[in-house]
């Protein structure tokens, strides 16, 4: 049952509701207008009381909302934290502090927070907007025009709000004063400060376009391979630990596997030196596998491998989440391409069935493979280094499934053992009698083992459609 909401979580939601920020920001914009033009009017003008008038009431609604934030925040020191600089904004609200209302455009920032939050959730055109781009460009803004409003109050002599504005933005960019030389104590000591806001802004521009500089080209891979040329490729969705691995075995198979897609939530997939080292082998998309557009967008339906991880790219999923975002991902795999070879990895074999029953051809269980390798390697010392070299493509020898080669069909076990190690110095480890299975004979667990013969027997006759398990440096369409 849920409990009813307190007075105070209904303030904190009313504040952080979207339509709230974007009144907030839109009062701040307009009081950043009427400070202005405030500052550009003189006394006798008919408007200035108005424009006075009006900038109290803004004034008065932001103590208001301060006043809320402050109600509903479960930690005040937070809110301190979080609000210092509005809080400095409305103290111009009692005239004995009239001259701080300039501290009123330190909300600008606020205002660019909020719009770039809520742009980048509204479309994905503006996530291309860097929110250092944006907070570079408020504080340069910031800071021209508070060193405008200080001069225009302190150097009488500067004649207009147009030309402290033009000799404060002439100074930041110049680093010295241009057009004007103050006279008045506070007149310089407010020129200093926008030199070395200029100072300040130039280093972060810089520091901040060499940063995104420096990040771009790390993420830039030349490459002449395109999702839309692509055909008979591996389509890896999801990423852990295994992942690095993973690559390195099929790029080692130059013919079999020649272009792979990796699909993954994560956005530090291109900066892995497995995939730095083969920028026209391999491929990134950032997204969610689990959504049909995803797949479609990488070519699912041209694939002819595809690979599921159990993904940890995301922090806090249980394993429970993780086989479930796995099985949602199948289903949608076979659904876009039915003929595709899919191979997935589960953390938990109560799965197994219902991946079975849509037509997954490879499941594996890591951790009981895990399991199993270390009670045998336990039983059977020594037997570790054997694993190793056949588990990998790197050095020596490895598992190949093939056809059986036409010269060994007809031939009994026993002779054909003798020939697959003269011609091909491959041992036999395993028969599949009935290799191309329909999906309800694939979803049938014990059929599917049933007809594979392990270490078969030497009078097994092999026939043109079977498949041999081997132990080869090669496949065995490659004699030695």
């Amino acid at each position: 049952m849920q409990l009813p909401k307190t007075s105070k979580q209904k303030v904190r939601e009313l504040m952080n509701h979207w339509v709230t920020e974007t009144v907030v920001a839109a009062l701040i914009i307009v009081s950043v207008a009427l400070v202005m033009i405030e500052a550009t009017l003189k006394p006798s003008h008919p408007w200035f009381t108005a424009v006075v008038r009006s900038n109290q009431v803004i004034t008065a609604i932001f103590v208001i909302e301060l006043s809320l934030r402050f109600y509903g925040e479960r930690r005040k020191r937070n809110f301190f934290r979080k609000y210092w600089y509005d809080i400095i904004a409305v103290m111009p609200l009692f005239r004995a502090a009239r001259f701080l209302r300039i501290f009123r455009l330190l909300r600008l920032f606020r205002v660019g927070v909020i719009a770039i939050r809520r742009l980048a959730r509204i479309s994905k055109l503006f996530r291309v907007v860097r929110i250092e781009y944006v907070i570079v460009a408020l504080i340069t803004v910031t800071v021209i025009l508070m060193g405008a409003l200080s001069l225009e109050q302190l150097e009488p002599a500067v004649g207009s709000l147009e030309r402290s504005l033009w000799f404060a933005a002439m100074t930041v960019i110049a680093g010295e004063p241009v057009g004007y030389e103050a006279t008045t104590r506070l007149g310089r000591l407010v020129t200093v400060t926008l030199m070395l806001g200029g100072l300040t802004v130039f280093a972060v521009i810089t520091g901040t376009v060499s940063a995104v500089m420096v990040d771009t080209f790390r993420k830039l891979r030349i490459s002449n391979m395109s999702i839309e040329d692509l055909n008979d490729h591996v389509v890896v969705c999801g990423w852990n630990q295994a992942g690095p691995l993973v690559l390195r075995e099929l790029l080692n198979e130059d013919r079999r596997f020649e272009h792979i897609v990796v699909v993954s939530e994560r956005d530090d997939l291109d900066e892995l030196p497995v995939i730095q080292a083969h920028p026209s082998r391999v491929l990134t998309v950032q997204g969610d596998y689990t959504r049909l557009s995803v797949l479609r967008e990488v070519g699912l339906d041209r694939a002819g491998y595809s690979l599921l991880l159990a993904d940890d790219s995301i922090e806090g999923r249980s394993p429970q989440d993780r086989d479930a975002r796995t099985v949602l991902a199948a289903m949608l795999i076979e659904k876009v391409n039915d003929h595709i070879y899919t191979t997935v990895q589960l953390l938990n074999r109560d799965n197994e069935s219902s991946l079975r029953e849509i037509g997954v051809e490879e499941i594996i269980v890591s951790d009981e493979y895990v399991g199993n390798i270390m009670a045998t390697v336990t039983k059977n010392r020594g037997i570790v280094s054997m694993l190793d070299e056949l588990l990998t493509s790197k050095y020596g020898h490895q598992f190949f499934k093939n056809p059986v080669p036409p010269e060994l069909a007809g031939m009994a076990v026993g002779e054909a053992m003798v020939r697959l190690k003269e011609d091909y110095d491959a041992t036999l480890l395993g028969v599949d009698t009935h290799p191309e299975r329909t999906r309800a004979e694939q979803a049938d667990l014990k059929a599917s083992h049933e007809t594979i013969e392990v270490n078969p027997p030497k009078d097994l006759v092999l026939e043109d459609h079977h498949h041999l398990f081997v132990a080869a440096p090669r496949p065995l369409d490659t004699r030695t």
